[in-house]
């Protein structure tokens, strides 16, 4: 049965409670790697600068504790296999609705079923939707 590493099990401790339960679920069936959780504003800023994000500090649910997002990988990684990521979302999106946890998945940001929509495809990314609504009871990460 698949398990989290340590540094995976470190990332998910600082998430949302409800993105812990959807993860440890998700985990039993689908071996995956949680990449990162919470983001200070130097390392939002780094992210911005590269292109690996399209908002500045506090414009991003990475920039909350508990925080209100997760960059996800299949394990093992491999950038390349898009295949593997999309069964990835079918297992977590599958595992939040049974769960009812809102979530929304950055390889369809509006959630039709059609990939081929998106303006930014960020095939990790997952957050609590609309993330914001959870930001009111957060704050800001200065880590």
């Amino acid at each position: 049965m698949p398990y989290f590493s340590r540094r995976s099990k470190t990332a998910l401790a600082a998430a949302h409670p409800l993105l812990q339960k959807l993860f440890s679920e998700v985990i039993k069936e689908f071996d995956c790697v949680i990449l990162e959780s919470r983001r200070g504003k130097a390392d939002q800023e780094k992210a911005f600068k590269s292109g690996n994000s399209r908002a500045h500090f506090g414009e991003s649910a990475h920039n909350y504790t508990p925080a209100i997002a997760l960059d996800v990988c299949p394990y093992p990684i491999n950038w390349e296999n898009r295949k593997a990521f999309i069964e990835q979302s079918k297992v977590v999106l599958r595992k939040a609705k049974e769960l009812g946890i809102p979530i929304r998945w950055g390889g369809d940001w509006d959630g039709d079923g059609d990939m081929t929509d998106q303006t930014l495809m960020d095939l990790p990314h997952y957050e609590l939707h609309p993330w914001r609504t959870y930001a009111k009871n957060s704050k800001l990460y200065r880590g």
